[in-house]
């Protein structure tokens, strides 16, 4: 397949990016106290979130960014999540993000750390597949990661999950999850 972007040098092609879909996805979030009130039985519980930005130029490098704002608020690193969803806009943008996490000159050079966020356990990455297979529903896309990730927290009994997404112009987004 040709290269998407940069025809002579490129690598991001028709077959390793996510396909932009229809989709919907609808969440209620609200208060533990208005949900007993209402009825509802939660799902899961957001404890923690950012929003961070980087140089446009490295636009899919955001949720990096954003995943160590998060970790400053919550104490949490992406080796506490028992899932971790993070929106799969290319292949090669995802592995560029676990790659950036792992790595203490990242880290030091462009999150003035002093060493890198960590691992994350490929055994708990996109566990029921990225954007690739599932599709990219734009306006939906980051509704359905938290779905998706209350839903398997629940199947696989477990309790915490992460959440990533990149967005246009070098943002990035973080949540963390709990099981209710």
């Amino acid at each position: 397949l040709k290269p998407v972007f940069d025809r002579r040098h490129g690598t991001v092609t028709a077959g390793n990016a996510s396909q932009v879909t229809d989709g919907a996805v609808a969440l209620l979030v609200m208060t533990e106290e208005r949900a007993d009130t209402l009825g509802f039985t939660p799902l899961g519980v957001l404890t923690g979130y950012a929003y961070a930005g980087c140089d446009p130029a490295r636009m899919g490098l955001g949720p990096v960014f954003a995943i160590a704002r998060a970790a400053e608020e919550t104490g949490l690193h992406p080796e506490d999540a028992d899932l971790i969803e993070i929106n799969e806009a290319f292949a090669a943008q995802t592995l560029a993000v676990v790659k950036a996490l792992a790595s203490d000159a990242f880290a030091r050079k462009f999150l003035e750390r002093d060493r890198a966020m960590g691992e994350v356990p490929q055994e708990r990455l996109n566990v029921n597949g990225g954007a690739i297979a599932l599709g990219h529903p734009v306006g939906a896309s980051g509704a359905r990661l938290v779905l998706t990730s209350l839903k398997e927290l629940k199947r696989r009994n477990a309790k915490r999950a992460l959440v990533s997404a990149c967005v246009g112009g070098g943002q990035g987004a973080a949540l963390w999850l709990e099981a209710a």
